[in-house]
């Protein structure tokens, strides 16, 4: 004798078909509805704040441009390190570029690790890197 299967009930078909092409429902789009609706709340907030302070960041706008003009920007952590292995024509270890930068073993291996990836230094020998 053959087992009888059973049969699916039409609401079961029916969500097995919204998951599985990603269609939305009532829900989703009520959840999104309000996320929008809170967003949209939070950026009139600051609207009003930024008219209310509108005046006083004129001033202080004005001082950041002075501040520009005197002197450049500081250069990043990554910059000084890639800088230090440039200058150098048979390539910097570990411990020469903690010396010239007073950075942290962790933070000098970080950078490190990131410059080779983006390509812009090599590894020449076991823990000295020089610039491609």
């Amino acid at each position: 004798m053959r087992k009888r299967r059973k049969s699916y009930s039409v609401d079961a078909v029916i969500r097995f078909f919204l998951q599985y092409y990603n269609i939305p429902t009532k829900q989703d789009i009520e959840k999104l509805t309000k996320t929008v609706e809170r967003l949209e709340g939070a950026l009139k907030a600051s609207r009003i704040a930024t008219r209310k302070t509108k005046k006083a960041g004129a001033k202080k706008a004005a001082t950041k441009q002075k501040q520009a003009r005197r002197g450049r920007a500081k250069m990043t952590a990554t910059e000084k390190v890639f800088n230090v292995i440039k200058r150098s024509s048979r390539g910097v270890d570990v411990p020469t570029l903690k010396a010239k930068t007073g950075f942290e073993d962790k933070k000098i291996r970080n950078i490190v690790f990131r410059l080779t990836k983006q390509g812009s230094i090599k590894r020449s020998g076991r823990g000295i890197y020089t610039v491609l």
